[in-house]
């Protein structure tokens, strides 16, 4: 009963994590409006806020892959000769690593030689 109580809790708690990610969409499409507006109006500050939502939502979207890193590693654990489970595990590597490649590019784009559109 306890193990089922705790993938009731997990299943839960991952629930959160999608309601979270629809926010995250939300962000990017609001960001995608302001990279639009600045483009007509030659708004730099726009670029900036843009740019700005896109650097939070990379964060929050590592700190929720870390979160499925250590799920999926704590399944591989219990499965070691699962294949499955250890290209699941590999994916979850891959994606962190992806996802901060990616935030270091947006961190390190400048405002005045890089426009926000180009990312």
């Amino acid at each position: 009963m306890n193990e089922q109580n705790e993938m009731i809790n997990r299943l839960t708690f991952e629930n959160y994590i999608w309601v979270i990610y629809i926010f995250i969409a939300i962000g990017n499409i609001v960001g995608d409006e302001l990279i639009k507006s600045s483009i007509t109006d030659n708004d730099k500050e726009k670029d900036k806020l843009a740019k700005d939502i896109f650097t939070i939502s990379l964060i929050i979207t590592v700190i929720i892959y870390l979160y499925f890193f250590s799920r999926n590693y704590k399944d591989y654990q219990g499965h070691k000769n699962s294949k499955a489970y250890e290209l699941r595990f590999l994916g979850s590597i891959l994606m962190i690593s992806g996802i901060l490649c990616f935030l270091y590019f947006q961190i390190k784009t400048s405002y005045s030689s890089d426009t926000v559109s180009s990312i």
